[in-house]
C-alpha cells in the first residue's frame, strides 16, 4: 500500500505561489480559481498524527490568502478558522 506523502512548504514558498495574483473588487472568479488549484488537497482528521502539521501549514497559507487580497477585502477574512472557510 502506498504511503501518504506531505508536501511541506515554507513560507518563501507559500508566498510565491500568491504573490502574483491579488483579490480586488473585480477578479474574484480568476483569483478563487488560481486559488483553489494551488492549494487543493483535504485536511486529515484531528485524530491523525499528521493533522499538527497540516495545521500549521493552513496556518501558513491562510495568511498569504490574506496576503493576496486588498486590505479592503483581508480584513473581512481575518477571524476565519481554516483556509477552506475562505
Amino acid at each position: 500500500m502506498a504511503e501518504d506523502k506531505v508536501i511541506t512548504l515554507g513560507h518563501n514558498e507559500l508566498s510565491n505561489l500568491v504573490s502574483s495574483y491579488r483579490l480586488n473588487d473585480r477578479n474574484y472568479l480568476q483569483w478563487a480559481q488560481y486559488i483553489r488549484t494551488t492549494f487543493k488537497r483535504k485536511h486529515p482528521p484531528k485524530d491523525d498524527p499528521k493533522f499538527e502539521a497540516w495545521d500549521d501549514e493552513d496556518s501558513l497559507i491562510m495568511i498569504c490568502l490574506w496576503n493576496s487580497m486588498t486590505p479592503k477585502i483581508s480584513r473581512n477574512y481575518m477571524f476565519y478558522s481554516f483556509v477552506h472557510e475562505i
